[in-house]
Formats: C-alpha cells, structure tokens, sequence
C-alpha cells in the first residue's frame, strides 16, 4: 500500500507581493531617512559656513574702523576737539558697512591687578544674584589668588604659607575663571567692567566708567546706572556734578593713554562686536604711533549699553 506524501503548499502570489512591497516601503523609507540627514548637514555646513564668512568680514571691517578711528583721533589731539579722558567714539563707513566704534579709557574700569579687595567686593555685588557674603568672598580669593607667595608677610614675620592659590598676576580677563568661587555667569556679569595690563591704577575714574562700575560705587540699580553712563557720554566733558550716591573713595583720574576699543560691525541681521586693546604713545611692530596689547576673537555684539553709538 502507497503512502502518500503530502507536498507542502505554495504561498500564494499575493501574500508574496505583499511581502516584498512591504519591503520596498521600508527601503524607501530608509532612503529617505538618509537623504533627510544628508540635507540637514549640508544645511549645518551652509549655515557655518555663511557665519564664518560674516565673522571675517566682521573682523576686517571691524579692525579697518578702528585703525581710521586711530588715525582720526591724532588729528582730534591736535585740535583739542575732545576729551580722550573720557568715552568716546564715532561711525565710519568700511567695505559698505557701517561700523561704530567706542573708545573706552581704562581708567574707568576696575584693575584685577591693583583694585583694592574692598572695591572687588562692590563690583562683585552689584551682581543681581551675587549676595554680599558671597561678593566678599570672592574678592578675598582674587586678592590671593594675584598674590604671590610671601608677598603678605610683615618684616620680620615668617612667609605666609603658600595655599596653592596664588599666581601673582592676572593675565588676561579669562583668568577670572581659574579663581576659586568663579563662574561663567559672574565672569560674564563683570567681563565689561574689568581689564588687565602691564600698566594700570588701583581706582577708577567715575566719569570715565561704563554702567556696571557706576552701579558698584554708586549704589545704582541697573537702569539708574545706564542712564548715568548714557549721560556721561553724552555730554563728552567733565562739568557733570558728582552724584551724591557715587563713594569717590576710589576715584582716580590718571593719564593713562590705554583704551578698550570696541568696533560694533552689522554684517546681514546679526551685529558683531570686535574688541581691541591699544596703548597710544607707544609703537608696535607696525611701526604706528599705537600699540595693540590684546585683541579678541570677534563675538556676537548682544546687548550694548544706552548712548553706544558714541558723539
């Protein structure tokens, strides 16, 4: 007797255009998938692109401004036309872009290296969420930290011991950040109203001072302090009366010839701020009769202070 063997049966041409389009759905859609990245980075790359672009033409028209700005100001001093004590700056048209430029004198910012802690401690708390403990605080360890080894020893007194904090000097403003207590919202808080350099004073000149160092020794909030600022530059000379808030324990006029110069550049919707620092009276290696001692990498301008646009 035959058996018979059951043969196994075919799977129906539909169940296998089913199977094979479900297949292509999943093909495509992953080669979509993949195109869509595609895209995306190449618009990423355009994007980055187009901003390093707008960056360096920011920095050419921005350092173009300034050398005219330098130029302009020694035919100024011949004329006596303005004070150069005090904040001051203009506009001037390079490569089709209109740039403002800002003089600010140094002496009315704070000296990491020579402000008096008590003074640190003012800058600090005129910080909205910085209390005073905290300001107090924080000056102490920049004190120490810009102090070197024995350096607070009293004759005939044994060093003091070193607690591994001390430096001795503030390079550049980026320092800050090394300071125990340190960070990036308080630095960011004082970034405008500090500066470092081989030359300098203890205290600052009022009038001579951008908003957020009239707010610590004034006392001011933050809109009386722009409006003072404003003021100030404004006016372009010194018969403004003295506040009775400002404390002129820290008043010192100086004669320094160092400036923070801040070029203001609008390249398309966005506005970039390209930052030198220049010592006038002395050349170099350009032989020009000015010196730039630090320059910064060109950054978004943000937020300026009322009155930038200068006189």
């Amino acid at each position: 007797m035959k058996r018979s063997v059951a043969r196994p049966r075919s799977r129906p041409r539909a169940a296998q255009g089913g199977v094979a389009l479900a297949m292509l759905v999943w093909f495509i859609a992953a080669m979509m998938l993949l195109v869509a990245g595609i895209v995306v980075t190449a618009r990423v790359d355009i994007k980055l692109t187009q901003l390093h672009a707008e960056r360096a033409r920011a920095e050419a028209a921005g350092d173009g401004a300034i050398a005219l700005a330098l130029a302009e100001l020694m035919v100024i001093d011949s004329e006596n036309e303005v004070d150069t004590s005090l904040v001051f700056g203009g506009q001037y048209n390079v490569g089709g872009l209109d740039v403002t430029v800002r003089f600010q004198p140094v002496s009315g910012l704070v000296d990491l290296n020579r402000a008096p802690e008590e003074l640190l401690a003012l800058l600090f708390a005129s910080l909205d969420d910085v209390e005073e403990a905290r300001a107090v605080e924080l000056a102490a360890s920049m004190v120490e930290w810009r102090t070197a080894p024995g350096d607070d020893a009293e004759d005939g007194d044994a060093p003091v011991a070193d607690s591994g904090l001390r430096h001795a000097r503030f390079e550049t403003i980026e320092d800050l950040l090394l300071v125990p207590g340190m960070d990036r919202d308080i630095f960011a808080g004082v970034r405008e109203a500090v500066y470092v350099g081989q030359r300098g004073q203890s205290g600052v000149d009022w009038m001579a001072a951008p908003a957020r160092v009239l707010q610590a020794i004034g006392g001011f909030d933050a809109a009386q302090a722009a409006a003072l600022s404003a003021k100030l530059v404004a006016a372009g000379d010194r018969e403004e009366a003295v506040p009775s808030e400002l404390d002129l324990r820290y008043q010192e006029a100086g004669n320094l010839a160092l400036y923070r110069v801040d070029a203001i550049v609008p390249v398309g919707e966005e506005r970039f701020l390209r930052r030198r620092w220049v010592e006038r009276g002395r050349s170099g290696a350009d032989d020009l009769p000015w010196r730039f001692f630090r320059t910064e990498a060109v950054r978004a301008a943000g937020t300026l202070e009322p009155g930038y646009a200068g006189r």
